[in-house]
């Protein structure tokens, strides 16, 4: 199978981490950075490194971005810098380009501009730490699939004194219901619950589906 081809812009503490994992995947790498020192650092596990300023047009031609798979902006503290490489990128051609945002008002932004994905590492954290407090075992699952989140609930609000046919989650908003711990059940155990499991206030439900699904299944049970 031929390896993908992903362009890495920006080499801090992400971008590096980023290309050590998919040096390790076999991918095809192609790095970019203003800074010498943060390329040389990198170069050995990459196809190609380069100096050089990614938000303008011409330096990304010239290392070939319009012919990667992927494109992956990693600058967090630049948000300009990131809406520039976004949008240059998505006008060269690239379909799938990843981009880093720090607020939840920058990622809309970005998706606006034409990221296929945006990672907000903070926000991403946060739900993992969450994730292995109540429910260890969705630690290992929140991104089992691109697109797909597997995240804890804890049951509050209309959801609550319903059976799990009743609350219809996969027909209202495209949730399957993986596990479920009930509330007061301690340790860290876990159920697979039938279609006429009755959801109790403080039940931690292991719920999977599309970030904008799950978003929208929270606020509207409320």
């Amino acid at each position: 199978m031929k390896a993908k081809k992903v362009l890495v812009i920006g080499v801090g503490r992400f971008g590096d981490s980023l290309i050590e994992t998919l040096w390790q995947a076999r991918a095809e790498i192609i790095a970019v950075d203003a800074d010498p020192e943060q390329v040389e650092q990198v170069k050995d596990k990459t196809s190609a490194a380069f100096v050089g300023d990614a938000t303008d047009p011409r330096v990304l031609s010239a290392i070939g971005a319009d012919l990667v798979d992927t494109a992956v902006v990693t600058f967090g503290e630049d948000f300009e810098a990131t809406v520039l490489c976004v949008t240059t990128l998505r006008k060269m051609g690239v379909k799938d380009v990843v981009a880093r945002a720090a607020t939840m008002r920058q990622a809309e932004v970005l998706r606006m501009v034409g990221a296929s994905r945006v990672v907000q590492l903070e926000h991403e954290m946060g739900h993992r730490v969450a994730a292995d407090l109540v429910m260890p075992v969705a630690s290992d699952l929140l991104d089992f699939a691109h697109g797909v989140r597997v995240v804890p609930w804890i049951a509050e609000g209309k959801m609550v004194g319903k059976t799990l046919a009743q609350a219809e989650l996969r027909k209202r908003w495209e949730i399957h219901v993986l596990g479920v711990r009930p509330q007061g059940a301690g340790g860290k155990k876990l159920e697979v619950p039938g279609a006429d499991y009755t959801i109790a206030a403080g039940d931690t439900l292991l719920i999977a589906g599309a970030e904008a699904s799950i978003n929208r299944f929270v606020r509207e049970s409320e």
